[in-house]
């Protein structure tokens, strides 16, 4: 049954609209008196976004499932030594509003991870068509971009915190790292990628946490 919304244009426009109206919502929430609710409902957002996305590609081709599977275990296994041993990224913590932990991370965390290695990996193979180490390059530096907006908004939403007053600059290392080798298994694996939703969808993460920075 789902495999019939792949290319499916009236689901992707569905799904367009979707992920744009829950994160302007969203936008719009955690700015009012409401705001505690707003960033409660974090997690499934980021859920619905996953369900989506995933649901707009054609998972059944060979590599997809490998390559999810992958990037979710290494997003949640570097989380896990970074929350708990203070590697790769600094000491920090995670807040209340990412939803249940396991060993102190969010579940959560691991598909928010895959989601934005898509994002980033979908944008780079339109503009970068050929070199797998110039797509892997770039990406990564497009995560890192994010991760800065990301930083400033976390501590803000009740996401995480670092325990140093400024964020260490291993945090930006490690997450280039990671990030690129999460980025070489999504281009070696996936060959059959998808563009329109994962193209709003980056858009929507740059403005949502871009602009949060500024107002929050």
């Amino acid at each position: 049954m789902f495999s019939n919304l792949y290319n499916n244009k009236e689901f992707l426009r569905f799904s367009i609209f979707f992920v744009w109206l829950i994160n302007i919502s969203g936008f719009f929430g955690v700015l009012s008196d409401q705001k505690d609710f707003f960033l409660s409902t974090s997690p499934f957002a980021i859920l619905i976004s996953f369900i989506l996305l995933v649901l707009n590609h054609n998972y059944r081709q060979k590599g997809f499932a490998t390559a999810l599977i992958s990037i979710i275990i290494i997003g949640f296994l570097v989380e896990f030594l970074g929350v708990n041993y203070d590697l790769f990224f600094g000491s920090y913590e995670y807040g209340n509003n990412l939803g249940y932990k396991i060993g102190g991370v969010p579940i959560i965390m691991s598909v928010n991870w895959l989601v934005l290695i898509f994002l980033t990996g979908s944008f780079t193979e339109k503009i970068i068509p050929n070199s797998l180490p110039l797509k892997v390059i770039f990406a990564s530096l497009l995560m890192v971009f994010i991760d800065i907006f990301l930083e400033i908004c976390a501590p803000k939403l009740d996401y995480w915190k670092f325990n140093e007053e400024i964020v260490p600059m291993s945090n930006y290392n490690s997450w280039f790292i990671i990030s690129a080798i999460c980025l070489y298994i999504y281009f070696r694996s996936i060959k059959d990628k998808e563009h329109k939703l994962s193209t709003n969808m980056l858009v929507i993460h740059l403005a949502f946490f871009g602009l949060l920075s500024v107002f929050l």
